[in-house]
């Protein structure tokens, strides 16, 4: 049977990437009055071939434990978990705009790496970047204005609109704290 596993990596450190982000974000873009912090994860699905949701983690840590291809435990933090939704651990303020690059190199390489140190389970291996967006006020499912903003923030469209994915070579969505997901289409 195969089970999904999703491992979130973050910096241990301050991420200079996101931190530019943000600064971009509020001060460039004039969201400063609705972004209030930005923090970047980076998040694998895995498939793994396993008898059970304890077994596939087992076999995620194993080569997590065993290689570099997913992180570096010296600069790295990481949680696994078995259910692979956007919006999982996001607070309430938050919403998470998931970015996946459309060519999936890193998914063969993943696998191989596995195959290599002889665990031959994981059969996929997929990886976004999840903005984390801490947005002002907690968002709300009726707010007319919310997808507008979401879209202005993750997709650019143009030099003065959006920064978090792009739409040429990347798909994006929105994953919401009540637990919607939505694309975010150009």
């Amino acid at each position: 049977m195969i089970e999904r596993v999703v491992l979130t990596v973050a910096l241990k450190v301050t991420d200079n990437e996101a931190l530019s982000a943000l600064e971009a974000l509020q001060t460039k873009m004039g969201m400063a009055d609705s972004i209030v912090d930005l923090a970047r994860e980076v998040q694998w699905e895995l498939d793994v071939e396993a008898d059970s949701p304890e077994s596939a983690l087992r076999v995620i840590a194993r080569i997590v434990e065993r290689t570099n291809v997913f992180l570096n435990p010296n600069k790295h933090r990481s949680t696994m978990a078995s259910v692979p939704h956007g919006y999982d651990g996001l607070d309430d303020d938050e919403v998470a705009i998931l970015v996946t690059d459309r060519d999936g190199a890193e998914s063969m390489a993943a696998v191989a790496a596995a195959s290599r140190i002889g665990i031959t389970g994981l059969k996929k291996a997929s990886r976004r970047i999840r903005w984390r967006v801490r947005l002002a006020e907690a968002p709300s499912p009726g707010d007319p204005g919310l997808l507008p903003l979401i879209k202005r923030i993750g997709v650019a469209s143009d030099r003065g609109t959006g920064l978090l994915s792009n739409p040429h070579s990347q798909t994006a969505f929105v994953a919401f704290p009540w637990g919607d997901e939505k694309p975010l289409d150009a």
